[in-house]
This record gives C-alpha cells, sequence and structure tokens, in this order.
C-alpha cells in the first residue's frame, strides 16, 4: 500500500535577526563612546565606535577602536564552547553583517545536526533524499531513484517528521508528509535536522523531529555563484545554475535545477530457476527547480522578506520485482508563496510572515484511470519578542492556516482552518547556563489537540584551555493532527479520530577538544526515550472490503545517538571526519483487542542499528570526498516475520578545482556510488542500481 502514494493511507504515499545590544556610555573629557554587541553561533563580538571632539580625525579613532576591540574579543570567545547568548541582549537592526535569529535558539536541549554545506554543494541538482542518506545515519525508505523517499526519526513513521520552510510546514495536508525525493538541496542553503519532539516550538506534526530548510543571509559578500552540469550511468543528466547577491541593503539569490534520468539498469530477480538478471523499466524521471530569495532592509529598524519556490517532478512508478509493469506514472508539482516584515525597536521586536502553497498530485496506471489531487494551503504567522532584561526574554506568536483541497478520493471539495497559539521563553541565569520554557495549544475545528509544553536547558559544566563539557536535556509533549485522507478518504476515511500525542526526554553531552588552533574533536552523546499514543494505523474492516484507519496503538521509541567530528588544517591541508551511530528501539507496547499485531517486536521499516562515516580532504585544489553508511536488518511486516537484509553503501568523489582567474574557478569532479556493487533493497521487492557513476563540471565566480 505504501508504495502508492494516492492510496487512502496518509503514511503512504524568521527571518529574524540575532539579538543585539546598544549601550551608549559617558567618556571623559572630549570623547563619548557606544558599544555595539551581537552574537554568532560561535563568537561574540564586540565593535566599539569612539566619537571624537577634538582634532584627531574620527575616521582613524574609528577604525583604531574597532580593530582593537573585534580582534581580541573574538579570539578569546572563539574558545569558549558554542553557547548561544542571543538572549541576553537588546534588540536594534544594525549595518554591521549579522545573521538572522532562528527559532531553534529557543530549542535548548536538544541535539540538532546541520548537514555540511561542502559536501551538500556537490549535489547542486540533487535531492534532501540523496543529501540525508549519504551524509546521515538517518534511515530513508526508498523506493528507487527519483522514487517516493519517507524519513524515518527516532523510531517514528514519515507523518511524524515535519519539515520547515521559512518557518512555514511544508508536509502535504493529505498525507502529511513530504516526499524527500521531490526535495531539491538548492531550495535552501542551510539544512538542518532537529530530532526528537518539539511541537512547542515547530507546530504540528514534530513528534519525530523536525527538518529545518532556511536560507540565511551573507550580508556584504557582494556577487557570487556557480553553474554545474552532470552526466552519470543509467541515462543521467542533470544541471544547476546558482547565483547570489549582497550588500548592506539587498540580498538576493537564484537557484534553479533540472535532472532527468532512465533508470533502466539491471537488476538480478530470484525465480524457481534461480537467479535471473532483468532490467528494470518504467522508472524514468523528469524533475525541475526553481527558488528565488530576496531580502531588503529598510533604514534601521525594518527588513522586507520574500522567497518561491517552485518544483516539478513527472515520473513513472517502478513496479516491484516480479510484478507485472502497470505503466504507473504521478505528476507532483508544488508552488510556494513566502512573503515577511520585521521591525525592530528597543526592546521590542514583531514579525508577519505570510505563506501561500499549492501542491498537486496527479496519479494514472492502467488500473487507475485517474487520480487527481489539488490542495491550496494559506498561513500567516504574527510574533511579538520583548526583552524583559539583559538575560531574559520572551516571545509570543499565533499561527493561523487555511486548507482547500479538491481530491478525487473524498468526493467533494473540502476546506479546513487551523489556529494556534505559543509562548517562548529563553533564560540565561549565567554565562553557562541557558534555560527554555515553550508552549503552544492548537485549535482544529471538532477537535482539540492537547497543550504542547517543552522545557530544555543547557549548562557547561566545565571549560579548560583545550576542553569544554555541556550538558543537555530536554522533556517535551508533542502532536500530530490526522491527515485529510486519514479522515476523509471514501471509503475508509475515519472522521473520529483523534490526535495523535507525544511525551518525549533526552539527554545529553558535548565535549570539544581543542588542544591547537588547527585541531578540533567534537563529540556528542545523547539519550532519549519517547511515547507516542493514539498511533493511527490502516486495518481492512471485519464487515466491509476496504481498510479503514483507526487510533489503535500505543508505541515506545528508545535509544542513543553518537557522533563525533574532527577537523584538522594544518597548513594547506585540510581534513573534516565525521562519524554518527544511532541505536533505536521502537515497538508497540500496547493496542486493542481488535489490533492483530503483536507487542514487544521492532516496528516495520526501523532498523536497530545504523551507521554514517564521512570523510572531505583538500589539498592544493585537489578534493576527496568519501560517504559510507551501514543499515541494519530491517522487518517488512508487523509480525516480525520477514525481514530485509543489512546492507553496507560506500561512496566517493575525486575533484580538483583549477583557479583561471581570482574571481573564476572551474572544477571536475567524478563521483561513484554503491562502489562495492552491493545488491541491496531499501524497500521490500524495489530493485536499487548497482555501482553508477557521475561525471561533473561546475564553473563558480565571485
Amino acid at each position: 500500500m505504501e508504495g502508492r502514494r494516492t492510496n487512502a493511507a496518509g503514511g503512504l504515499g524568521l527571518p529574524v535577526f540575532s539579538v543585539f545590544g546598544l549601550g551608549y556610555v559617558a567618556g571623559f573629557g572630549s570623547q563619548r563612546s557606544f558599544e555595539l554587541t551581537f552574537p554568532t553561533p560561535e563568537i561574540l563580538v564586540r565593535i566599539r565606535f569612539l566619537r571624537a571632539t577634538s582634532s584627531t580625525p574620527t575616521r582613524t579613532l574609528r577604525v583604531l577602536a574597532v580593530a582593537a576591540s573585534l580582534l581580541p574579543t573574538a579570539a578569546v570567545q572563539a574558545q569558549r564552547a558554542p553557547i548561544d547568548t542571543s538572549a541576553a541582549t537588546p534588540h536594534l537592526l544594525p549595518t554591521a553583517v549579522v545573521e538572522a535569529a532562528r527559532l531553534s535558539r529557543y530549542a535548548v536541549g536538544s541535539r540538532r545536526t546541520t548537514l555540511d554545506s561542502v559536501a551538500v554543494n556537490q549535489l547542486p541538482a540533487g535531492t534532501l533524499a540523496e543529501a540525508l542518506s549519504r551524509l546521515t545515519p538517518i534511515y530513508l525508505k526508498n523506493y528507487g531513484p527519483g522514487q517516493l523517499s519517507s524519513i524515518t526519526l527516532r523510531g517514528t513513521s514519515a507523518r511524524h517528521t515535519a519539515v520547515l520552510w521559512n518557518g512555514f510546514n511544508i508536509n502535504l495536508p493529505t498525507l502529511g508528509e513530504a516526499d524527500f525525493a521531490l526535495l531539491p538541496v538548492n531550495g535552501a542553503t542551510r539544512i538542518t535536522v532537529q530530532p526528537g519532539p518539539a511541537s512547542a516550538v515547530y507546530g504540528n506534526g514534530a513528534l519525530g523531529g523536525t527538518v529545518l530548510l532556511s536560507s540565511p543571509v551573507q550580508w556584504g559578500a557582494g556577487w557570487r555563484g556557480q553553474a554545474q552540469a552532470d552526466v552519470g550511468n543509467y541515462g543521467m543528466r542533470a544541471g544547476s545554475v546558482e547565483n547570489s547577491f549582497s550588500n548592506e541593503k539587498l540580498a538576493l539569490r537564484t537557484a534553479a535545477s533540472y535532472r532527468e534520468g532512465q533508470n533502466d539498469f539491471p537488476y538480478q530477480e530470484r525465480t524457481i530457476d534461480g537467479l535471473v538478471e532483468r532490467r528494470q523499466t518504467n522508472a524514468a524521471y523528469r524533475q525541475w527547480s526553481l527558488t528565488q530569495d530576496a531580502t531588503m532592509r529598510l533604514g534601521q529598524h525594518g527588513e522586507l522578506m520574500g522567497a518561491v519556490w517552485l518544483t516539478d517532478a513527472d515520473r513513472r512508478i517502478q513496479p516491484a520485482i516480479g510484478a507485472a509493469n502497470d505503466n504507473a506514472q504521478e505528476r507532483d508539482q508544488s508552488r510556494r508563496l513566502f512573503a515577511g516584515y520585521r521591525h525592530v525597536a528597543g526592546r521590542h521586536e514583531t514579525g508577519v510572515r505570510m505563506a501561500w502553497f499549492e501542491d498537486i498530485l496527479n496519479y494514472r496506471s492502467n488500473t487507475v484511470a485517474q487520480s487527481n489531487s489539488r490542495v491550496r494551503t494559506s498561513q500567516i504567522q504574527v510574533d511579538h519578542s520583548l526583552q524583559l532584561r539583559s538575560n531574559l526574554s520572551v516571545r509570543v506568536g499565533g499561527e493561523a492556516q487555511h486548507f482547500a483541497a479538491r481530491v478525487d478520493g473524498y468526493g467533494q471539495d473540502l476546506t479546513e482552518n487551523r489556529f494556534s497559539g505559543y509562548a517562548l521563553v529563553r533564560y540565561d541565569p549565567m554565562s553557562t547556563l541557558r534555560l527554555t520554557a515553550n508552549i503552544r495549544q492548537a485549535f482544529i475545528p471538532g477537535r482539540r489537540p492537547p497543550l504542547a509544553p517543552t522545557l530544555g536547558g543547557e549548562w557547561q559544566v566545565w571549560q579548560h584551555d583545550t576542553h569544554t563539557l555541556v550538558l543537555k536535556g530536554s522533556a517535551a509533549r508533542s502532536y500530530r493532527v490526522p491527515t485529510l485522507n486519514e479522515r476523509y478518504w471514501r471509503p475508509g476515511g475515519n472522521p473520529n479520530l483523534l490526535p495523535e500525542t507525544s511525551l518525549g526526554y533526552e539527554a545529553g553531552v558535548q565535549h570539544t577538544f581543542k588542544p591547537i588552533p588547527t585541531l578540533s574533536l567534537v563529540t556528542e552523546l545523547t539519550a532519549y526515550r519517547q511515547q507516542v499514543r493514539n498511533w493511527v494505523q490502516w486495518l481492512p474492516s471485519d464487515t466491509v472490503s476496504y481498510w479503514s484507519p483507526r487510533n489503535l496503538r500505543r508505541v515506545r521509541a528508545q535509544g542513543i545517538e553518537l557522533s563525533s567530528e574532527l577537523g584538522w588544517q594544518p597548513g594547506r591541508y585540510t581534513l573534516t571526519a565525521r562519524a554518527a551511530y544511532a541505536y533505536t528501539q521502537s515497538q508497540k507496547v500496547s493496542g486493542y483487542t481488535f489490533d492483530p499485531d503483536p507487542v514487544g517486536v521492532q516496528l516495520p521499516y526501523v532498523p536497530l542499528h545504523t551507521v554514517a562515516f564521512t570523510t572531505r580532504q583538500s589539498w592544493r585544489g585537489w578534493q576527496l570526498l568519501t560517504q559510507s553508511t551501514f543499515t541494519s536488518f530491517r522487518y517488512t511486516d508487523a509480525s516480525a516475520t520477514s525481514f530485509l537484509p543489512s546492507y553496507f553503501l560506500l561512496s566517493g568523489s575525486l575533484g580538483y578545482t583549477f583557479t583561471t582567474r581570482s574571481t573564476w574557478s572551474l572544477t571536475a569532479l567524478v563521483q561513484g556510488f554503491n562502489l562495492t556493487n552491493l545488491t541491496y533493497n531499501s524497500y521490500e521487492a524495489r530493485a536499487m542500481p548497482p555501482r553508477n557513476g557521475v561525471l561533473s563540471l561546475r564553473v563558480s565566480w565571485r
């Protein structure tokens, strides 16, 4: 059932600047001074301006003051732990280059992973599914290249992961999930994954985790960009271009990509006569994407933002091994528009953001003449932040959503309104301790999701010249509203479904070792436990011939996540190595009498062990990138009677950059995937390609 996203089963198929402080200090004699203090994620920078009324040239004094104040502060703070102090300063929009604060600063105590931008840059025409599966231990259930790819975070389902673009949830309202094979990586410049429940901060669906897609502005960067062409095995062709410009008042970014593939790779099928080699059919795809971001500063107190993200995919649905080809075909189109304004005055900051999405999914096959789906989503978010004290800030806000769905499976056009209000508090009682307390309440017609609170804390317990130790912890309750398909699909939809709820805890420790400026090692260990109640499950009816969703399960997910990242830069050689391991136990602990699935066994398609190891090396224009992942066996049914074997995948790339001029460069790149030529399956009876490669040529300018 999950291979066909038109099936009724939903599981199938701020921009806000960092907080700034402005202090005015009276001087002696003929001099006065004021100080601008603003944080970045790693260092705290202080810029001190002097105003002189004597004969000393004012510009000279300012330059000397900036140089004398900036360098020592940055040098000292760079040795400290990455504790975010952005909540401890008042608000002001400066003319200096500053990165906007993110909602994640209220998610204290939770583990967060930001993908290596250099590694992602190797895949400018690639998808989020490819980036996450190759660079992290996150398991994505993949039906084949270019096919449906759904995520599993901490033992939950794809419907339990919220995907946010510029702060707005882009999961399909019909299915309640996002297909990561339809999300190009160039739709955003930063990809961050935060596992664990966080509905108080990110809203509906954030039970298993949240994927954050954003494009922070780099002010004053000027012109820069790149264009890349790719050609690979099995008819793979791709191209991408990205160009950006920014000064101190205006920032623009345009990105476009196109890719296609025939996917006519060979695979083996086991028959009564033994293994028979066949060639994949009906698996071709064609996909393009266009992104436009714009940000404009309006004086010293305002900022105007806008973004457009268009995606279009036309793909044949790969048939299962041994099944007849029914020539299934799917067309996915998404149009996403975003606009926002932010105003800062004294200790107050106000933001207004609006978004409009249109998601179209049309499916047809030899057995299904046509199944069409179109959903339009209108959203507005309003928030206000207040700096109560130098170390205490509060953000309150609300969100309204309007869904208009025209889906063949519903039998009628549907509309629905949803609302939510939240309050986020950040308190730093001392420089080494930061705390958050958040709460959100959602309002849905006919049902009321539970109150979703979150508590979190991070404490820097030890700091040495070369060592820093930070303890983390959080507790959260989250919720997921049943999808439109789960409630309104005909036949089988159940309008009386209850929202799913989750209660989760996590605790972790992070150690940073930096014996010399050119060597660093960051290690983090996290343990978590979570229970999901009213888990929605589709089951065959006892009296009729169709399936229907019910609130059946109580699921417990618990595990350990361990990661370590090494950075070394002796001279012109650079090495970055990251190892990550995840132990995930996810089991149904109780159900109702008519639930046929046993308790105490691992849920389907949740591997118990996953490992990822990546290295990135560069020297004199050469770049070498290796990616290896291990995925343990996965059960393919809820009764734990059949499974897919474990597999190890190895990929890599080698490139060289020719610097033709000071502002232009040319990079030749060769990439290889499944280098061990392994035969494996990510999803049951769905073939995956053998060893294959891609040749790339990239031109960069700035």
